[in-house]
């Protein structure tokens, strides 16, 4: 909720079946801050399990690596 609005529609665009390549850059540069980190590392882990399996996808190199910098921004997040 920190976020305001805008962090909504990127969670929505992660639930997709085939997000777009575009999402990776926009949830690495979200992750950059605690609050997105936050909403990324929520108890339910369904967006580390849904970026995990992104970084598999041959076909979407742009999505890999915004997918794993995030990942490796959600790495510096300590406690909730």
């Amino acid at each position: 909720r920190a976020l305001g609005p805008g962090a909504e529609p990127l969670l929505r665009a992660l639930r997709a079946a085939r997000p777009p390549a575009e999402l990776g850059a926009l949830l690495c540069n979200l992750s950059q801050v605690p609050e997105g980190r936050q909403t990324l590392l929520d108890r339910s882990g369904w967006a580390v399990r849904k970026m995990l399996a992104l970084v598999r996808w041959p076909e979407e190199a742009e999505m890999r690596r915004g997918v794993v910098g995030a990942l490796r921004n959600c790495c510096f997040q300590h406690g909730k």
